[in-house]
């Protein structure tokens, strides 16, 4: 209903011109719509200042009125001295300050009604755009929930809540990535070119090094002869130039810099500064050096100052894996020899994105 319609509405019920059947639908209307219900009862205070104001204008005329025949009914011939002096009276004394008075609450009905209008509008338009995102959001999970029920662990193209990347680190199907691209996750969905879609589960997480660890069941993946990079657990030099390949968006993208500071956001020791230009869905996937060699996790964190990306340092990663226990760990093996040291770029990268992994993940949006 517009605000046009709703104050028609609302002026034909003071009027007493709406039959109860229209009444009943204007209040289930105002029921199940705040805005409105807001905007009927700052139009319901403009209509009750207007018949205020009215009624002292009747008022005003009625007094007027008895004052005129008051005077006409007496005489000035036999009229006392006194009388001929014709005093105020109150009413007149008063009225000019009442009139200002009243003018000046009409005056306001109207500002506040109007600033109220206002600010309603950009807020209904608000929630009205957030609302639209929060539908979508439903709508989408509803379709993935149903998905993964017909799919029975198939690939399922349907949007996830947020993407991130993450990259393999043993040959019989353990990957890492950040854990803020997973948290709150119902469902973890990764893929690529060479293994298509697999659902994963969370093995470890360590939220303060903002590190996890995922696992392929072993049904759904084929256990691999070795992993052709290593895990390094020396510190990259500073001005090193290092890479990193992940999912900003659909396909994968590639990004080449050097590292900039040997410490992270607020001198963290546990990350590098880096120059590599990254975006959201950069988070959790593998910055390499020119050996091919896994020197750090993008974390995707983002400061204040423009054109900073920073990676949780490569050791970490390593110590994060020692802290698994035994029962959790299982068959995680890390990689034991560097076959990609003597190829060139371009080969390094052909070989690279084989194991580097977009993340899928699937939420309840009243978790985040």
């Amino acid at each position: 209903m517009s605000d046009k319609e709703l104050f028609e509405k609302l002026d034909q019920l003071a009027q007493g011109r709406l039959n109860e059947d229209e009444r009943a639908e204007l209040d289930a209307i105002l029921n199940v719509d705040p805005a409105l219900r807001e905007k009927a009862t700052e139009h319901q205070r403009l209509l009750d200042a207007l018949k205020f104001f009215n009624k002292r204008t009747a008022l005003k005329r009625v007094l007027s009125g008895i004052h005129n025949e008051s005077s006409r009914d007496v005489s000035p011939s036999v009229m006392p001295a006194v009388v001929m002096e014709k005093r105020p009276s109150a009413w007149n004394r008063y009225w000019p300050l009442a009139a200002v008075a009243a003018s000046v609450a009409l005056i306001s009905t109207f500002t506040t009604l109007y600033i109220a209008q206002s600010l309603e509008t950009k807020q209904t338009a608000y929630y009205k755009e957030l609302g639209r995102k929060v539908e979508q959001i439903k709508k989408s999970q509803n379709i993935i929930m149903a998905d993964i029920a017909e799919s029975k662990g198939k690939a399922t193209p349907v949007p996830a809540n947020y993407m991130g990347t993450g990259f393999l680190i043993s040959p019989n199907g353990y990957l890492a990535t950040s854990h803020h691209v997973i948290k709150n996750a119902d469902s973890i969905y990764v893929e690529n070119a060479r293994f298509g879609s697999m659902k994963v589960d969370v093995l470890f997480s360590d939220v303060d090094k903002d590190v996890s660890i995922l696992r392929i069941p072993s049904d759904k993946f084929k256990v691999l002869t070795s992993l052709p990079y290593l895990i390094s657990d020396k510190e990259a030099n500073l001005g090193e130039d290092v890479f990193t390949l992940g999912f900003p968006r659909e396909d994968i993208v590639f990004g080449e810099g050097s590292i900039s500071a040997a410490t992270g956001y607020k001198q963290d020791s546990s990350a590098y500064q880096i120059s590599v230009p990254v975006n959201p869905g950069n988070s959790g996937g593998p910055l390499f050096n020119s050996k091919g060699d896994v020197v750090g996790i993008i974390s995707g964190l983002q400061t204040e100052t423009s054109g900073t990306a920073f990676a949780t340092k490569s050791s970490v990663l390593l110590k994060t894996i020692t802290e698994i226990p035994d029962s959790v760990l299982g068959a995680l093996t890390l990689p034991r020899q560097n076959a990609l040291k003597d190829l060139a770029k371009t080969q390094k990268l052909s070989k690279w994105r084989d194991y580097v992994f977009m993340v899928r993940v699937y939420s309840d949006p009243a978790k985040n």
